[in-house]
């Protein structure tokens, strides 16, 4: 007589002190026992994408953070998975000269996680690169208002030589930030 196939939750058992362990190829081989043997199931979804986030495929993170999501929503560590995901996703994006992939992988994360100052910041950079300077101003408006203290980082990256702009007066940009899509 066949043993009884694991139940999901001792396979995720296993999955989870796998990757403790620094295992991530034996824990996405048992999340994959998993999803094969029994119906959809978020938590093992979850996990995958963890998994895959952790080896560096942000698209693949993504995709399995959004089913589990589908079959889960509003679960806040599966919502900070799909944030990061999407965020790594955006960077390799922009690094790529992808600035419109950019662009929506990163307003995917302010759909998931709205008060991220980095990714609107981001946003902005990537916005401003593609030359749309007034919605770039939008997102760094939104980003100094979240967070005053990523003031820096914005008058930097509009400084850029090829597509910034130059502010003589600090306080006219804090100003104009404090307005942009207010």
């Amino acid at each position: 007589m066949p043993a009884p196939a694991a139940s999901i939750e001792d396979l995720l058992g296993v999955a989870i002190r796998l990757v403790n362990a620094g295992q991530r190829e034996r824990a996405r081989l048992v999340c994959e026992q998993a999803a094969a043997s029994h119906s959809p199931h978020p938590a093992v979804q979850q996990l995958l994408a963890v998994i895959r986030l952790q080896e560096g495929d942000a698209a693949a993170a993504a995709t399995l953070a959004a089913a589990s999501l589908a079959l889960r929503p509003g679960h806040a560590p599966t919502l900070r998975v799909a944030v990061d995901a999407w965020f790594q996703l955006s960077i390799e994006r922009q690094d790529a000269g992808d600035l419109a992939g950019a662009a929506q992988a990163l307003r995917e994360v302010l759909t998931l996680s709205p008060e991220r100052v980095e990714a609107e910041v981001n946003l902005g950079i990537v916005l401003q690169e593609s030359g749309d300077r007034d919605e770039a101003m939008q997102a760094y408006g939104r980003a100094y208002r979240l967070n005053e203290a990523c003031f820096g980082r914005i008058a930097h990256a509009l400084a850029t030589p090829r597509v910034g702009r130059l502010w003589l007066r600090l306080d006219e940009l804090r100003a104009e930030l404090r307005g942009a899509a207010a």
